[in-house]
C-alpha cells in the first residue's frame, strides 16, 4: 500500500512540475520574463529536470538583464531630451 501512495505522490509531483513548466513556457512565449522566471523557480523545487529548468532560469536572467539595460538607456535619452527641451523653451 505504501508503494501506491509513493507512486501517487510521485505522479502528482510530476504533474505539478509539468504544470509549472507549461505556465512558465507560456509566459516566455509572450515575453513576460518575471512571471516565467517565477514559474521556472517553482518548477525547480520539484527536483525534476533541474538542468533544463536552471537553463531556462538563466535565459530569463539574461533577457531581463538586457531589458533592464535597454530601459536604462531609454530613460537616459528621455532625460536628456527633456533637459534640452526645457533649456530651449526657456530661451
Amino acid at each position: 500500500m505504501a508503494h501506491n501512495i509513493s507512486e501517487t505522490q510521485s505522479s502528482a509531483s510530476g504533474s505539478d512540475f509539468l504544470d509549472c513548466m507549461q505556465r512558465a513556457d507560456d509566459f516566455m512565449k509572450i515575453e513576460l520574463l518575471r512571471q516565467a522566471k517565477s514559474w521556472y523557480t517553482k518548477a525547480l523545487e520539484f527536483n525534476i529536470e533541474t538542468e533544463r529548468v536552471k537553463a531556462r532560469i538563466a535565459e530569463c536572467n539574461k533577457m531581463l538583464a538586457f531589458e533592464n539595460k535597454v530601459v536604462g538607456i531609454l530613460v537616459s535619452i528621455a532625460f536628456v531630451l527633456v533637459i534640452f527641451y526645457l533649456a530651449y523653451s526657456v530661451s
